[in-house]
């Protein structure tokens, strides 16, 4: 990676780091918050535990709901108006919802806050279709592998830092700490990343080519990629909502929660963020089919039996196994989708995919709060992951379009 990078001109890996930075910064930021969730709501007075559950279901999938709609639009916005403006457009967008939620005293503020975050954000598929429209195809997978990269190191450090910060400062200052990462970052995009200007023609290409969706989703493959990827979201979403109750589930005290359910993040977010780049380079020598496949078997496997162990360290270390195995997949489900994108659609494709990842988002949550309340909260590990294991096995059966065999 540090190779192929090395070669790069100077304004492509200034505009590679600089979104790595608003992915990894932001994404930090709302996983600080979203694993705490049940016990901010405990904080304003929401105590009966069959409500707190659902209610940790409906905040947890509400953004998605509203991003569901918002993120093709910003899709096709992008694709007109440059990438560069979505990217600091969608991290200025969680820095004030974020803020707002620390300003929320009652479970629906706080859902209204949430609405407004999936409105407005959507730092991935700016991100996604700014790398991919000014990297050279030969440096893309490997800019990609970086970018989930950072995702992954997000997702890593948030929830620790989160669950730290929560036990010193109080969740509602938690919220004001991760909203004004946010805006220090929007700005610091708004300054470093330089896109080209687009000649008229261009432009109008661009136009052109998003307008035909039907003609995008007609590509090959193109729409099981899409429902493999809400599969796929939402199995792994499915825990993250409830995830603190399930750590309190486990054992551990009341006033070690928010630390310990940090630690159980961060043992699946460094494996993640270590392995992704290889998933890249399995993807080039074997193949996108095989290693999707390999990714999905073993995430099914690993998050079936976190379900089923019954201690805090065997949860330790299956976590890690599954944040090796999720670490390929988006990745590699964005390469296979980019290499059917026309080049002025390349953001319209990004927005499609990151969609399905929205729709995952929104199912995830919602099934998992019904899941921890009618099949217990180990049920919203181990049925996701047999939900995996099955559309891997599925997969492995079907035949694959030459495009991304």
């Amino acid at each position: 990676m540090t190779e192929a990078m090395s070669t790069a001109p100077r304004r492509e890996r200034l505009n590679l780091y600089a979104t790595c930075a608003a992915q990894f910064l932001t994404l930090a930021g709302m996983t600080a918050v979203l694993p705490l969730i049940p016990l901010y709501l405990q904080d304003i007075g929401v105590t009966d535990r069959a409500t707190l559950k659902y209610w940790t279901g409906a905040l947890g999938s509400a953004p998605f709901v509203v991003a569901v709609i918002a993120t093709p639009i910003w899709g096709a916005l992008a694709d007109r108006v440059g990438y560069k403006p979505m990217v600091v457009r969608s991290v200025f967008g969680i820095a004030l919802s974020t803020v707002g939620m620390g300003f929320s005293s009652t479970p629906l503020g706080l859902l209204g806050w949430r609405a407004v975050q999936g409105a407005v954000s959507g730092v991935f598929p700016a991100a996604v279709a700014l790398i991919t429209a000014l990297t050279p195809e030969l440096r893309i997978s490997r800019a990609l592998a970086l970018l989930q990269t950072a995702r992954a190191g997000g997702a890593l450090c948030g929830p620790l830092l989160g669950g730290v910060l929560a036990d010193l400062i109080g969740m509602r200052r938690l919220f004001f700490v991760a909203g004004a990462v946010a805006a220090t970052t929007a700005i610091v995009c708004s300054l470093v990343i330089d896109e080209p200007r687009r000649e008229a023609g261009a432009a109008r290409a661009a136009a052109a080519a998003q307008r035909d969706w039907r003609t995008l989703l007609a590509a090959p493959g193109l729409i099981g990629m899409l429902v493999l990827v809400a599969v796929f979201q939402a199995a792994t979403m499915c825990a993250w909502p409830t995830l603190a109750l399930f750590v309190e589930h486990l054992g551990v005290a009341r006033d070690a929660v928010a630390t310990t359910t940090g630690i159980v993040v961060f043992a699946a977010g460094l494996p993640a963020m270590l392995t992704t780049t290889l998933w890249a380079r399995l993807g080039g020598r074997v193949g996108l089919r095989p290693a999707l496949i390999g990714s999905l078997l073993l995430t099914g496997v690993a998050n079936i039996a976190i379900g089923l162990t019954p201690r805090l360290g065997g949860v330790l270390a299956l976590r890690a196994v599954a944040g090796l195995a999720m670490a390929g997949f988006v990745p590699l489900a964005f390469e296979s989708m980019n290499a059917q994108a026309p080049a002025g659609s390349r953001g319209r494709v990004a927005g499609f995919g990151s969609t399905a990842m929205m729709a995952g988002n929104v199912i995830g949550p919602l099934l998992g709060a019904w899941l921890a309340v009618h099949g217990g909260l180990a049920a919203t590990f181990w049925l996701p992951g047999a939900c995996l294991l099955v559309a891997g096995l599925a997969l492995a059966a079907r035949r694959p379009p030459a495009s991304w065999s």
